[in-house]
């Protein structure tokens, strides 16, 4: 019996649960996102509310689209950064909505009445800016992550994830500012008695340097927090588990605090000065250290598929396929001249064997145990399923292996 032939006889003799089950699933997702769409239209209307009492309907405008400017770009970079296992795109949209709505408004409403309590009662001052917002403002964006990682704790295995989550909160949560900012700024020029186009400069040279040169600080900052929760999510130690996400929430508010001192104690026109030596250099840290996360997965991801290959569940000419990034690419540029639905069957191929592979990682480290065994045979079987039915260049293309050896490496 051919593989195809199989699978369509194990899904006639498997009746309709699959499908009862294929629609609850779906019955969740659309209540999901009616309930997502009427929570984030009740936060829209609540900044609306909130920024129109500080800001006209012109100084809104010209804010909201000076802010939309770095979102795409960064958005793109982090995108990229995520490429090696792509996270599900609705919970993209869902982090980044999550700092842009609800970690901005709540920022903003805890920040103004913390702000009265340490007696800054004529508004937020250079110590409030220092030594409250950060601690509200990255507790905020970085609750995102932590409520992905316990929903998806069974599917939460990559570092890089966690940096990526994190960063696309950052960037919402940064538009968000920005048109407050903005605004501001616009608006305060126009109550001056000054024109539109004074005021439309003043924005443009606030712009130059929160859209410009400087717009990657608070996906910079949030970043940290998903880098140490994405740790936590990989070891079994309990003091790596709490430590991790503890000291990565605290390299992100002593970034935080350290750009705001800045900000707030450095006159505008030398903030220059301290561009070059101190945030471009923060910057290039960040960056390796995202960089050196994204080649420790591949190497870990490439140790724990040979596994696989010892019990020849895997070829080892697959191997490279999956994991290195000519091996993928040489893959998908073959694919493409199979058409679309070989392609997609190429990337599927490579999840797969991405996740097989952090999953095995997990079980060899012990952070999940026998309860993960029916997922890890699942994936075994569909890694096994492609044989025979992925083009891959250079590699064999023979029927499918019938070996019958055990469902688990364990």
């Amino acid at each position: 019996m051919t593989t195809a032939a199989g699978t369509l006889t194990h899904r006639a003799l498997a009746g309709p649960g699959p499908r009862r089950e294929q629609v609850r699933r779906r019955i969740f997702w659309v209540l999901a996102c009616v309930l997502g769409l009427m929570v984030c239209a009740i936060l829209i209307w609540l900044l609306y509310l909130d920024l129109h009492q500080a800001m006209g309907w012109q100084a809104f405008r010209w804010a909201l689209v000076f802010a939309c400017v770095p979102v795409l770009p960064l958005g793109a970079v982090l995108v990229w950064l995520d490429r090696f296992r792509p996270e599900p795109v609705a919970l993209l949209a869902v982090a980044l909505l999550w700092g842009a709505l609800v970690a901005a408004y709540g920022s903003l409403k805890l920040n103004g009445w913390l702000t009265q309590q340490i007696g800054d009662v004529y508004g937020a001052t250079p110590r409030a800016a220092v030594f409250v917002a950060p601690w509200v403002e990255e507790i905020a964006k970085g609750a995102i992550v932590f409520a992905l990682v316990i929903w998806r704790r069974h599917d939460f295995n990559a570092v890089a994830a966690g940096i990526v989550y994190a960063g696309l909160a950052g960037i919402g949560f940064a538009f968000t500012e920005n048109i407050v900012y903005y605004g501001q700024v616009f608006e305060s020029v126009i109550r001056s008695g000054a024109a539109s186009g004074q005021a439309l400069d003043a924005v443009q040279e606030l712009f130059r340097w929160r859209g410009l040169a400087a717009p990657f600080v608070h996906p910079m900052f949030t970043m940290m927090t998903g880098l140490g929760i994405g740790l936590a999510v990989r070891y079994q130690h309990v003091g790596v588990r709490i430590l991790a996400p503890v000291a990565g929430f605290c390299a992100a508010v002593l970034l935080h605090m350290g750009y705001n001192a800045l900000a707030s104690f450095v006159p505008q026109g030398n903030l220059t000065a301290v561009y070059v030596p101190i945030l471009l250099p923060t910057l290039a840290a960040v960056l390796a250290l995202v960089a050196a996360v994204r080649r420790q997965e591949r190497r870990i991801v490439a140790v724990r598929l040979n596994d696989y290959t010892t019990f020849g569940w895997l070829p080892a000419e697959h191997i490279d396929f999956i994991v290195s990034r000519p091996g993928r690419r040489q893959a998908r540029r073959h694919a493409r001249q199979f058409g679309k639905p070989e392609l997609r069957r190429v990337r599927d191929f490579q999840r797969t064997g991405i996740d097989l592979g952090l999953l095995r990682d997990r079980m060899v480290r012990g952070v999940v145990g026998a309860a993960e065994l029916p997922r890890e045979r699942q994936l075994i079987e569909t890694m096994r399923d492609f044989r025979g039915h992925v083009m891959l260049p250079g590699a064999s293309e023979s029927p499918l292996d019938r070996r019958t050896g055990a469902a688990s490496s364990w």
